[in-house]
This record gives structure tokens, C-alpha cells and sequence, in this order.
């Protein structure tokens, strides 16, 4: 199928790649349609398209490349939910916010999209550990993210 997006122009989406969020994005209730978008596989930064309105388009990352440590307790419930049944099914993705003035990339750990890559279906998890931030700041890993191709998104 084709869509129209804001950042890409029409581009062609295989419908076996459609992830369906069972549960909204925080603030975007309305749209339960996504694909993820690699742009460039330089960075570890990819967009995660709504297929529903194409001006609707989230900078996702894997968590573990801004915290190699991050081990979101999630439960069990979700993974229900989502019919998860095998570790490798799940993917965990990270919404990152890019501010101009100042200048600062930050990911949401507190937040995390989960997916069932399988069954391609997702949910956000807001999680009760109070150690993982809304806004974790990029640029104070210790494994520091390329972010200078970021602009180029």
C-alpha cells in the first residue's frame, strides 16, 4: 500500500510490516497504525510512521544503545496483553525528543514502546521505576550515540 507522509513523500509500506498498537502513544489515541523507517543505517536512530496521518512521525531508538544496562521491568500483564511468549518476540523501542535551543537529544526510558515483532503489535508501557527518566539525556552516555546525522532526519 502507498501513504503520504510529511517527511518522506508517498512511499510504498508492505503490510506485513504494519505494527498495530493495542493502546495508544501517549497524547496520539487516535492512531494505532505504524512502520518503522530506517532512514539512515548509519545511526541508530529510526522513525517510527504513523500509517493513519502522515504528518505523525516519532524518533525511535533501541534503549540499550543510549543504556547498554536498561532492564525495564515489564509485566507480565503486557506481555499478555500483547501475546508475547518468547524473549526474542519482544522488541523495546524509546521515543526521542530532539530540542533546538539548547541544543539536546533525550530519550524516553520511562516510556518504553513494546512490541510483539511477531505478532506485530505494540503498546506504551509507562513504567513505575522512578530510575528510568522521561528524559534521559543522550549525550551523557558513557557509549556516546553518533547524533550528528540527526539534523540530516
Amino acid at each position: 500500500m502507498k501513504i503520504d507522509t510529511l517527511r518522506f513523500g508517498t512511499i510504498e509500506v508492505d503490510e506485513s510490516r504494519v505494527i498495530t498498537m493495542k493502546g495508544c502513544i501517549l497524547g496520539f489515541n487516535h492512531l494505532q497504525r505504524y512502520i518503522i523507517l530506517i532512514q539512515d543505517k548509519k545511526t541508530p536512530l529510526c522513525w517510527l510512521q504513523s500509517l493513519e496521518d502522515g504528518a505523525v512521525a516519532f524518533v525511535v531508538i533501541d534503549p540499550h544503545m543510549v543504556k547498554p544496562d536498561y532492564r525495564p521491568e515489564i509485566n507480565k500483564v503486557h506481555w499478555e496483553f500483547l501475546g508475547i511468549s518468547r524473549e526474542e518476540d519482544l522488541c523495546l523501542l524509546s521515543i526521542v525528543t530532539i530540542r533546538r535551543e539548547p541544543f539536546g537529544v533525550t530519550a524516553n526510558l520511562r516510556a518504553p514502546l513494546v512490541i510483539n515483532m511477531d505478532q506485530r503489535l505494540g503498546r506504551q508501557v509507562v513504567l513505575e521505576d522512578a530510575d528510568y527518566p522521561v528524559r534521559y539525556d543522550i549525550s551523557s552516555t558513557e557509549e556516546k550515540v553518533e547524533i550528528t546525522t540527526v539534523a540530516s532526519l
